[in-house]
């Protein structure tokens, strides 16, 4: 691999040369000089508007700088010059996917699995088209074949196990979740989505089991917490539910949702002092607040006039 000050120098004293200049500027982009490294594309893209590869690095840069409409704008144009480049049919794919114009991207990611059928990015990709889609056999099919090639990929082992508690298959959904937990005790998304199976099979106690796994590997899981202590309160743990509390405030200080609950739960062991309090503190974080802004200020008033 050529230093960048190597083809600095080479570039200073060829500054007309295309093919010094590109590399010039893919070492640029590089080492996150895009500004310069954009610049002398474009230049190149001026001279040479037929040449894919230059638009293809323009549309990478432009990604990286977050213009993302002008990247998809080179992106097609690359498309259009050389239609059976992998790479610059990725890219566009992808692109279109943060359109959120899932059937362009799928047609280009079909393609590439044509072309290459041990493309296991492609294959993620149209699981996750397909789950956008709620057409979740087909979301499966992928997410499987993604798997068929790369066993330990676990964002599709997790995918998998999503979309078969979607298609209704809650057994192979367990399992899956339990390995993503297997090969990641500290991935939190899968406990949760275990809990929310449990709860949904009306078994209270392992869903709460698992929501107090999800919060042990993400304490700022605000969901989580939310779902926990309603569960504790249907269960009358009021204590274990105003510790859960504690300690979520901690966590998110800022999480108005968190007092709010924690002042229910006092109006609920008629403390009425820490109710009103709670309420208050709530108030003051209101920019986080997920109720009535209104309704909390009215019951304010009313706990105040008791």
């Amino acid at each position: 691999m050529t230093d960048i000050n190597e083809l600095k120098a080479q570039f200073e004293n060829n500054p007309n040369n295309p093919d010094i200049m590109f590399d010039y500027a893919i070492a640029l982009c590089d080492i996150g000089e895009n500004e310069d490294a954009l610049k002398l594309l474009k230049f190149l893209n001026d001279n040479y508007p037929d040449n894919s590869q230059i638009l293809f690095n323009i549309g990478i840069i432009l990604e990286k700088l977050k213009y993302f409409d002008e990247a998809l704008f080179a992106y097609e144009k690359a498309n259009k010059l050389e239609e059976d480049n992998v790479d610059i049919m990725y890219n566009l794919a992808k692109s279109y996917m943060k359109k959120n114009e899932f059937d362009k991207a799928e047609a280009l990611f079909l393609k590439i699995i044509e072309i290459d059928k041990d493309d296991e990015n492609s294959y993620f990709h149209l699981g996750e088209i397909y789950s956008k889609k709620n057409l979740h056999d087909n979301a499966v099919k992928y997410f499987k074949k993604a798997l068929e090639i790369n066993e330990s990929d676990i964002i599709a082992t997790f995918c998998l196990a999503y979309e078969y508690n979607q298609t209704g298959n809650i057994e192979e959904s367990v399992r899956l979740y339990n390995k993503v937990i297997d090969m990641n005790p500290e991935y939190s998304w899968a406990y949760f989505n275990l809990a929310s199976i449990y709860l949904d099979k009306g078994d209270d106690e392992s869903a709460i089991k698992y929501l107090e796994k999800t919060i042990k590997a993400n304490q700022t899981d605000v969901q989580a917490v939310k779902l926990l202590t309603k569960l504790l309160c249907k269960h009358n743990k009021y204590v274990q539910a105003e510790k859960l509390l504690k300690q979520a405030m901690q966590a998110m200080p800022m999480e108005a949702d968190i007092l709010y609950l924690l002042a229910k739960i006092y109006h609920t062991l008629k403390s009425d002092i820490n109710y009103l309090k709670y309420l208050k503190l709530t108030e003051k974080k209101a920019v986080s607040f997920t109720g009535n802004i209104e309704l909390l200020r009215e019951e304010i008033q009313e706990a105040e006039n008791k």
